[in-house]
């Protein structure tokens, strides 16, 4: 998996994690992307902040400081579209 790639989603599913912190699924899932994101590529999430459309995400990769821009419409639907789902809210 690339690393924006890998960013996106673990981004994605820290959205459903902060909003749904009971839900099992969506902290496991968070664990696993932060898992892909420290072994694999060596990230340390250093801020996410939000800029006009955009989150940002500032990180760090064997010392060296970047970012990458996502735009909050598409990190926030995947939770939307749990949210939107009835038979997701019944109970996590």
């Amino acid at each position: 998996m690339q690393l924006v790639d890998a960013l996106s989603n673990w981004l994605s599913i820290r959205k459903v994690h902060d909003e749904r912190p009971n839900d099992l699924a969506a902290k496991e899932t968070f664990e696993f992307f932060t898992e892909i994101l420290t072994e694999d590529h060596h990230v340390n999430i250093i801020a996410v902040t939000t800029s006009g459309p955009y989150y940002e995400v500032k990180f760090e990769v064997n010392g060296i400081e970047s970012s990458e821009k996502f735009f909050i419409d598409s990190i926030d639907a995947l939770y939307e579209g749990i949210q939107s789902e009835p038979r997701f809210n019944e109970e996590y």
